[in-house]
């Protein structure tokens, strides 16, 4: 029933669009979707020890046999279930692939009709907000780079390319705009970090939760990757030296994705894993670091708003880390969804409609946890929303240059 593999910081992903012609199930069939979703996301939900602790767990309980008993009594559909399930966990990551048009026309995801946490809606704020990718000056002495996703549109070329045009411009600032960069892969940004790039910076790592179903996706992750199947076949005999352990850190993971071309020996990697449970402090940071630094940019600037989530917000926070350069500005805090990432989506039996699970969280949450307030600008803009955002120089931009050339 697993349909997405294994991918790093996705963003929350595009949904089915509820409409007249959703599935006729029985009872029988509505309660099967409910309680397959529930039994996985138990079993599988990277923040489910984080989020059912013993001062939540009456709570829980009750809010998951209180929905059961609704859909079995044919009062509750399995997707109107699930939503109001993972809302829950209050985790954008971790929600029904479900959308719906509401009284005025909007699509919105089905579970904000359950999320405690509301996003802003800047389409119903703004005459337009439709951000679209664009790379030209602003002033002589000021470039923009307008980057709204990192799912893959704009792809690599477009984004290299920018890079180029800024570099020809003859401006020495530069000006990302983000705002609704609701993630995707950290590929994509990674050519804007090398840019800004001034120093090292360390932020906690990441660890996926140790289970049969995870294993499984990073195993088919290693075989697409190209991995040689006798060394798949050494990494699954050691699985069982690691059952008991419940987080694997991506160090890790990292580890085992390089064998190939670092020529690592499995010998080695059984010794790595054996030692795990001693040696985990060791991959309990990640350090963002280059050989060297791009002078072709004086002072930059990343603009954010509350649709930045997932690798956006990775990519705010990962800039902030490393670049003295760089100055975030917004009006509003990031989205908050990035303490538990690596999604996967499954697929309910019978409704056919899917669910996502996050399979890795932050190591140290909550106290090294963004989700529940987003991440801050440095510099709030004292300005109202732009009437328009789409390939337009905006209101906003105009003033960072400004602030930029100061």
């Amino acid at each position: 029933m697993m349909k997405r593999a294994f991918n790093l910081l996705l963003c929350l992903m595009s949904c089915v669009i509820l409409s007249a012609q959703m599935p006729q199930l029985t009872v029988e069939q509505h309660l099967e979707d409910y309680d397959y979703a529930v039994k996985y996301l138990e079993d599988n939900y990277a923040g489910f020890p984080n989020k059912v602790v013993d001062s939540t767990r009456a709570d829980y309980e009750s809010m998951r046999d209180r929905l059961r008993t609704q859909v079995s009594q044919g009062t509750l559909t399995c997707w109107d279930a699930v939503a109001a399930y993972t809302a829950w966990f209050d985790d954008f990551h971790t929600r029904l692939c479900l959308n719906y048009g509401d009284s005025d026309g909007r699509t919105k995801q089905y579970n904000e009709k359950y999320w405690p946490r509301k996003k802003i809606h800047y389409g119903q704020l703004m005459e337009e907000y439709r951000p679209q990718p664009v790379a030209c000056k602003v002033t002589d002495k000021t470039f923009l780079v307008r980057f709204p996703s990192c799912y893959g549109t704009p792809g690599m070329e477009w984004i290299e390319g920018s890079i180029s045009d800024f570099k020809a411009s003859g401006c020495e600032n530069l000006i990302i705009d983000i705002r609704d960069n609701g993630g995707g892969s950290d590929t994509y940004f990674n050519p804007y970090w090398e840019l800004l790039y001034d120093h090292p910076g360390t932020q906690p790592a990441v660890e996926f939760r140790n289970t049969p179903a995870h294993r499984k996706l990073l195993l088919d992750s290693f075989s697409e990757g190209g991995l040689p199947e006798p060394i798949i076949t050494a990494i699954q005999s050691v699985f069982p030296m690691i059952s008991q352990i419940p987080y694997v850190p991506i160090g890790i993971v990292s580890q085992f994705l390089f064998v190939k071309d670092h020529e690592v020996s499995m010998k080695d990697m059984v010794g790595i894993l054996g030692s795990l449970g001693s040696s985990s402090d060791a991959f309990s940071t990640m350090t963002f670091s280059r050989d060297s630094m791009d002078s072709s940019v004086r002072k930059a600037a990343l603009i954010i708003d509350n649709g930045v989530a997932s690798s956006g917000e990775q990519m705010v926070r990962q800039i902030r880390l490393t670049s003295n350069r760089t100055t975030i500005y917004g009006r509003d805090n990031t989205m908050g969804c990035l303490d538990f990432s690596n999604i996967n989506e499954i697929e309910m039996p019978n409704s056919q409609i899917s669910f996502t699970c996050a399979m890795s969280r932050t190591i140290g949450l909550p106290e090294t946890g963004i989700d529940q307030t987003g991440i801050a600008p440095d510099v709030r803009i004292p300005l109202p929303l732009p009437a328009r955002l789409t390939d337009n120089i905006d209101e906003w931009v105009i003033w960072v240059a400004e602030q930029l050339e100061k």
